[in-house]
C-alpha cells in the first residue's frame, strides 16, 4: 500500500517539480523509470489548482492512476484553448500553472490546430493526490559485495573458456553484471583483473601446454599454430562476456594502455608465447625450413604454412620477426641455386630453370598471401641471384649464336624477357646478334658450291632473322636496326684481294633471281594461296626487292637486269606484263628516274615497234602482196638496250626478200635511220609434216628454223652431213653444234642422228626423223644455251666500271659548277653522297677522276699547304 506524506513534504516535492519544469531543458517524454528517479519510489500527493472542473465521465481509476504526457509538446485541451481565446496564461507542458507561480506576460500561442484532450485532467476543486506504482526499489548491496560477487561470476566463466568447458552461469546474467559494474565507475578494476586472468592463462597454462606437446621439437609451427587458434576461439567468446566493457569503456579510451579485449588478448599471445626465448627460434625457423621445403618440390602441409603466416601478420610481427628472416633465408638460397644451375646446365636448361623459379616464387607468393612488398623484393632477391649475379654466363656470346644458330625461339624469349627485367635486353644481345648475322651471311655469299642458291638462301635467313625480332625479341628496334646493318654489312662487303665481279657476287645473283621469277611467274614460290599466282609472284618480288635495298653496287644489278629485261623481251619469255611493269615502277621508287630510264625506255621500243609492224603490213596488203610468211619485227634503240653481237647466218631467200620490204618501208617511214638485224635473237614457228597424219608446229629459234629449213630441199629420209648443213646456214661451229643439239640431241627429237651420243661431231650425218611423236600439236623446242662464260661476266663488269667513271667525273663537276671552290676532303665525300644510291666508290678511284678532269682542264689545283679545287668555267 501506498503510504501518505505529509504537507511539509508535499510542498517540497512541489518546489522540486516547479523547478523541473522551469529548466530550460528541450521537452522531452517521461516514462515509468525516470519520474521514479526524479520522486523518489514513494507514493506522492501532489496539491494540483485547477480552474476549470473536472470532467463528469472521469474515472476514479484514472485519477489516482493519471498518465504523464510523453511529449512536452503534446496540443493543449479544450479549457486551454478557451483560456488562450482570452488572453490568459496556459501551461506549455499540459499541466495547469502552480497557485505561486508567477504569471507570464510573454506567453502568447497561436492556435493552429483544434484542440483534444489533455493527457492529464485533474479533478477541479481541491488537490487530488497522484500515486505511482510499480517503482524499482533501490539496491541496499554494499557496491564492493556486488563487484566481488559479480566478478566471481566471471571468474568462473573465464575458467569455463579456458578449461573448454560449459560455462554455467547465463551469459545475459554476465553480460548484465558487467554492464552494472561498468555503470558503477568500476571498469578499470575490471579490465585490470580481465587482463591479469587471461595473462596468467596465456603465460602459464598455454605455454606450457605447447612446450609439453610431444612433436614440439620437430613440428614447433604445428604446436604454435594450433594453440593460437584455440586461443582465438577462446579470445572470441571472452569479448562476447565483456562486450560492454570492451564497447563502452576500453574502445573510446584515450589511455594506451586500456587496450580493447581483442589487441589485448593478442599482445599477449605475442609478448607471452611468440616472443618467449624458447618458442619464437624454434617457430621462427619452422616456418622457414617449410619454405624452404616448398621450393625443393618435398610434401609439406600448405595450410598450415598459410595460417602461420596469418597469425605472424595477425600479431604485427610480419614486418619486424618474419619478413627479414624470410627475406634473408630466400636470398641465401637464390644465390646458391644460381651458381650451381650456371654452372652445370646448358644456357636453354638454366633459362628455362630461372623462368620456372621466377613463376613458381610469384604463386608462392600468392598462396602464402605474403604481402605485396614481400613480392617485390623477393622479384629483387631472384633477379640479383639468378640473372645479375650471372649475367656473364646469360649473356655469353657463343651460347646465344648456338640458340640462334638452333632457332629456339623460346629460350631466346626466355632470355630476352629475363634480361628485361634487369636492363636494356638489347644492349647484352646486340654483340652476339650481329656477330651471327655476319658469320651466317658470309658463309652464305662465300659458299661458290651452291651459288645459284644464294638469294633463296638469303631470303630464307632474312624471314628467319625477322621472325626471331618479331617474336622472342618483341620487336625490338634496336635489334630491328641491327639486323639491318649487319645484312647490309656482308652483302657489301669488300675485299682487296678480290675482284670487283666477287665482291659484287650478291648484286648479280639478286638480278638473276628476279629474271628467274619474272620468267617462271608464281611457279617455285612458297607464298600465297595455291590459286593466286598474281599475288604469290608480287610477295616474292617484294622480298627480293627488300634484299636489294640492302646493295650498295646497284649498277651491277642494273647491269645485270637489263640484259635479262633485254632477253626476256625480245623471246616473248616473260610471265607477267603487269609484273614487269610492277618490278620497273619498284625500281624507280627505290632509285629514282634516272635508274630505269633505258628500262622504260626497252618497254616503250616495244610498243612502237608493234605500230610498225602493223603499218607494214598494211602497206604490203593494199599492194596485194601476202606471203606465207607471218613477220614481227622489234626496232631496238642501241642506246637503251644492251649490245649484242651479229651472228652471220644464211637468211633463205623468201624470208629475206620479205625483211628488205620491211626496210624499205620503214625507211621510208623514218629517213636517216639505219637498221642492223641479229637473228641470233630472233624466234619463228614452222609447220612440219613428218608422216601423212603427223602434223606438227615447231617453236624454234631463227637459227634452228634456218637449219631445219635445209631438209625441204633434200628428199625425206635423205641424211645431210654437218658441212652441209655448215655450208648451207652460214653458221660458225659453235652455234652449228649449239643449233644441232637442241634438234636431235634433246626432248623433241625432230633431226635423227646417224650416230649415237649427245655430242656433235663434224662427221656427223642428220635426217629428219620418221618416227616422231609428241601428244601436243605445238611444241616448243628450247634453244640449249650456252652457260655464261666468265669473259662475259667480265665484260658486264667492265661496263659497269666504264660507267662508274662516268657518273664520277659527272658527279665531281656538278659539285665544283656549284660551289666553285672546295676542300679536298668535302670534295671527296659530297662525291661520295651523290653517287652512293648507284654503286659504292673507293676514295683512290675518286682521286684518279679528279686527276682526269684536271687533265681536261675542267678545275684546277689551288697552290697552298692544303690541297683547294676551283672549277674552271
Amino acid at each position: 500500500m501506498p503510504e501518505k506524506v505529509s504537507d511539509q513534504e508535499t510542498q517540497s516535492q512541489g518546489k522540486k517539480r516547479k523547478q523541473n519544469l522551469q529548466s530550460p531543458r528541450p521537452s522531452q517524454g517521461f516514462s515509468q523509470r525516470s519520474i521514479t528517479d526524479f520522486f523518489g519510489d514513494s507514493t506522492l500527493g501532489l496539491d494540483v489548482p485547477t480552474s476549470r472542473p473536472s470532467s463528469p465521465k472521469r474515472s476514479r481509476k484514472n485519477s489516482e492512476q493519471p498518465e504523464l504526457p510523453k511529449d512536452m509538446s503534446t496540443p493543449l485541451n479544450e479549457q486551454a484553448w478557451r483560456r488562450i481565446s482570452e488572453n490568459r496564461v496556459a501551461d506549455l507542458n499540459g499541466l495547469p500553472p502552480h497557485p505561486r507561480d508567477p504569471p507570464n506576460p510573454n506567453t502568447n500561442i497561436v492556435a493552429t490546430k483544434p484542440p483534444r484532450p489533455a493527457p492529464f485532467q485533474p479533478h477541479a476543486g481541491a488537490p487530488r493526490k497522484l500515486h505511482i506504482k510499480n517503482l524499482r526499489k533501490p539496491s541496499k548491496i554494499d557496491p564492493d559485495v556486488y563487484f566481488n560477487q559479480t566478478w566471481g561470476s566471471l571468474e568462473a566463466a573465464l575458467a569455463a573458456i579456458f578449461g573448454s568447458r560449459k560455462i554455467s552461469a547465463s551469459l545475459e546474467e554476465l553480460y548484465r553484471g558487467t554492464e552494472n559494474i561498468c555503470r558503477a565507475d568500476r571498469a578499470g578494476e575490471l579490465y585490470i583483473r580481465l587482463k591479469a586472468c587471461c595473462a596468467t592463462y596465456v603465460g602459464d597454462y598455454l605455454k606450457d601446454s605447447i612446450i609439453a606437446c610431444n612433436s614440439w621439437k620437430d613440428d614447433a609451427v604445428k604446436c604454435v599454430v594450433s594453440a593460437w587458434e584455440k586461443w582465438n576461439a577462446q579470445l572470441g567468446m571472452i569479448r562476447s562476456v565483456f562486450l560492454y566493457l570492451d564497447r563502452s569503456y576500453l574502445l573510446n579510451n584515450a589511455n594506451p594502455s586500456l587496450q580493447p579485449v581483442e589487441p589485448t588478448g593478442l599482445e599477449l599471445f605475442r609478448h607471452h608465447i611468440i616472443l618467449a626465448q624458447e618458442i619464437e627460434t624454434k617457430f621462427m625457423d619452422g616456418i622457414m625450413a617449410l619454405f624452404e621445403r616448398d621450393r625443393q618440390q618435398c610434401s609439406i602441409d600448405a595450410s598450415l604454412l598459410t595460417r602461420a603466416v596469418r597469425m605472424v601478420d595477425s600479431l604485427d610481427l610480419y614486418e619486424t620477426n618474419f619478413e627479414p628472416r624470410f627475406l634473408a633465408m630466400s636470398r641465401e638460397y637464390y644465390d646458391r641455386l644460381g651458381i650451381l644451375g650456371a654452372t652445370s646446365n646448358s644456357l636453354a636448361e638454366y633459362l628455362d630453370e630461372c623462368s620456372q623459379q621466377l613463376h613458381k616464387e610469384a604463386l608462392r607468393c600468392e598462396r602464402y598471401r605474403l604481402d605485396p612488398p614481400t613480392k617485390r623484393s623477393m622479384g629483387l632477391i631472384l633477379e640479383e641471384g639468378l640473372l645479375k649475379n650471372q649475367l656473364l654466363i646469360l649473356t655469353d656470346q657463343g651460347s646465344i649464336e648456338d640458340l640462334l644458330q638452333k632457332q629456339d625461339h623460346k629460350s631466346l624469349a626466355t632470355l630476352y624477357s629475363l634480361l628485361d627485367r634487369i636492363g636494356e635486353p638489347s644492349s647484352y644481345l646486340r654483340l652476339a646478334w650481329e656477330k651471327h648475322i655476319l658469320t651466317v651471311g658470309r658463309s652464305i655469299i662465300e659458299d661458290e658450291s651452291r651459288e645459284n642458291e644464294m638469294v633463296q638462301r638469303l631470303l630464307e635467313l632474312k624471314d628467319s632473322l625477322d621472325s626471331f625480332v618479331r617474336v622472342p625479341f618483341k620487336g625490338d628496334d634496336t635489334l630491328a636496326y641491327a639486323l639491318r646493318e649487319s645484312f647490309g654489312t656482308f652483302l657489301n662487303a669488300r675485299t682487296k684481294d678480290r675482284s670487283e665481279m666477287v665482291n659484287s657476287k650478291p648484286a648479280e645473283m639478286i638480278a638473276k633471281y628476279v629474271d628467274a621469277l619474272l620468267r617462271g611467274g608464281a611457279k617455285g614460290t612458297s607464298t600465297g594461296t595455291p590459286g593466286d599466282e598474281d599475288a604469290r609472284l608480287a610477295h616474292s618480288l617484294e622480298q627480293v626487292l627488300d634484299l636489294f635495298r640492302f646493295i650498295q653496287g646497284k649498277d651491277v644489278f642494273e647491269a645485270f637486269y637489263k640484259r635479262d629485261l633485254a632477253r626476256r623481251l625480245l623471246m616473248d619469255r616473260s610471265a607477267s606484263r603487269d609484273a614487269e611493269r610492277s618490278m620497273i615502277t619498284k625500281l624507280k621508287t627505290e632509285c629514282g628516274s634516272g635508274f630505269t630510264q633505258n628500262l622504260e625506255s626497252m618497254f616503250k621500243d616495244i610498243e612502237i615497234s608493234r605500230e610498225a609492224i602493223s603499218h607494214f603490213k598494211t602497206t604490203r596488203n593494199r599492194a596485194g602482196n601476202s606471203p606465207n610468211v607471218d613477220l614481227n619485227v622489234l626496232v631496238l634503240s642501241q642506246s637503251a638496250w644492251p649490245t649484242y653481237d651479229e651472228v652471220p647466218v644464211v637468211i633463205p631467200l623468201e624470208m629475206a626478200q620479205y625483211l628488205e620490204s620491211y626496210r624499205n618501208v620503214y625507211c621510208e617511214k623514218h629517213s636517216g635511220r639505219k637498221l642492223m638485224w641479229r637473228h641470233a635473237l630472233s624466234h619463228c614457228v614452222l609447220r612440219a609434216r613428218f608422216a601423212p597424219n603427223v602434223n606438227k608446229e615447231l617453236v624454234l629459234s631463227a637459227l634452228q628454223a634456218v637449219v631445219l629449213l635445209l631438209f625441204n630441199d633434200a628428199e625425206f629420209g635423205t641424211y645431210l652431213s654437218y658441212q652441209q648443213i655448215k655450208g648451207g646456214t652460214g653458221l660458225d661451229d659453235k652455234q652449228l653444234i649449239r643449233t644441232l643439239q637442241s634438234l636431235a640431241c634433246a626432248k623433241y627429237r625432230v633431226l635423227q642422228k646417224e650416230t649415237k651420243g649427245k655430242d656433235i661431231l663434224p662427221t656427223d650425218n642428220f635426217c629428219v626423223n620418221r618416227h616422231f611423236s609428241a601428244p601436243k600439236f605445238r611444241i616448243k623446242i628450247n634453244q640449249i644455251q650456252l652457260k655464261e662464260t666468265k669473259k662475259e661476266k667480265e665484260d658486264t663488269f667492265e661496263r659497269v666500271a666504264q660507267d662508274r667513271q662516268y657518273e664520277t667525273q659527272a658527279a665531281i663537276i656538278r659539285i665544283m659548277k656549284s660551289r666553285k671552290k672546295l676542300r679536298h676532303n668535302d670534295l671527296i665525300q659530297m662525291t661520295i653522297d651523290q653517287t652512293k644510291n648507284r654503286g659504292k666508290l673507293d676514295v683512290p678511284e675518286i682521286k684518279k677522276q679528279i686527276e682526269r678532269l684536271i687533265d681536261k682542264d675542267y678545275m684546277e689545283r689551288l697552290p697552298g699547304g692544303e690541297t683547294w679545287y676551283q672549277y674552271v668555267a
